[in-house]
């Protein structure tokens, strides 16, 4: 994703708007929908969080930075998804098989940066499921949270379509306050609408600038996650954490984090996370029906209006 971010020193100098462009494939890791996230290697692998119940060391390959060992958690649901059961058709499109059944469903990312997209072209051409970015904070030192003008048209326009809708908010927290502020404001700006799919949390490392978060640690992160998860749940919605694949394994406390779901960023054929994950984003480059450009393109494994 591409986020519009306006940062400030701490004198409250206005240095600008800064459009961040998701540029990496195998160097990078991630983004949302061209306006979302760019969930990038993180910058204090040194203060990542181990495990405190270990199970057997495992080498996972990652597309950023290689092979990477892991001491895994005992209890945590590991990946089971195979490429054999992935097929894509002649438009790049995947979908994944169980039994003869297909049971992965396609969707995509939005945000303001899209502009105005056709949601009824966009169900036409197989779209089944839309994120929709609700807002995020700017990375400068003040942190200033602000909503995406188009959250309120594209969450009428998708349900009209007949789409399921879930939201995501862009997050820049360091604290597990800063990350309740981000929650509740998310819930003031959905005001009780209904939502067929999660609320992710999107945390993103910025490389190109210095950002409020460079320092954050990995339990830190941990706590932030679990501050925004939990008070989006605890208001009736369901959440999932965006990620790639050497964020959650090296920053999360795997320990703590084993229970939520996971929105995995990996743009290989076939990604090769460890750990169980619920939704899929295989593409930052996408062409769909409705949308002018790319688009963040997306699979979920879970049926969320189960």
């Amino acid at each position: 994703m591409k986020h519009s971010q306006s940062t400030t020193s701490s004198g409250g100098k206005r240095v600008g708007i800064i459009i961040v462009v998701i540029l990496l494939s195998a160097a990078l890791i991630i983004g949302v929908g061209y306006g979302a996230m760019r969930l990038l290697t993180p910058k204090n692998t040194s203060d990542a969080t181990s495990a405190t119940s270990a199970g057997e060391v495992v080498t996972i390959n990652d597309s950023v930075m290689g092979d990477i060992e892991i001491q895994t958690v005992k209890g945590a649901e590991v990946n089971t998804y195979t490429a054999d059961n992935l097929v894509t058709d002649e438009n790049g499109i995947p979908a994944y098989y169980e039994n003869g059944q297909k049971i992965s469903h396609l969707g995509i990312d939005l945000s303001e940066f899209q502009g105005d997209v056709d949601f009824a072209a966009m169900k036409e051409a197989g779209v089944e499921f839309v994120m929709l970015r609700i807002g995020g904070r700017y990375y400068g030192d003040d942190g200033v949270l602000y909503t995406d003008k188009n959250f309120d048209t594209n969450y009428d326009k998708a349900k009209a379509a007949g789409l399921k809708v879930g939201a995501y908010f862009f997050s820049q927290a360091i604290s597990a306050e800063d990350a309740k502020q981000e929650a509740n404001y998310t819930l003031e700006k959905l005001n009780k609408r209904a939502l067929d799919y999660p609320i992710g949390f999107d945390w993103e490392n910025i490389q190109e600038e210095a950002a409020r978060t460079d320092s954050v640690t990995g339990d830190q992160l941990t706590d932030i996650a679990e501050a925004f998860c939990d008070t989006v749940t605890e208001a009736g919605y369901k959440a999932i954490v965006y990620s790639n694949t050497s964020q959650m394994l090296i920053m999360y406390d795997f320990e703590t984090m084993k229970d939520y779901d996971f929105w995995l960023a990996d743009y290989r054929e076939f990604p090769t996370m460890y750990y169980k994950f619920d939704m899929w984003q295989y593409s930052k480059e996408g062409k769909i029906a409705g949308v002018e450009g790319t688009v963040d393109m997306n699979i979920s494994f879970t049926d969320f209006t189960e």
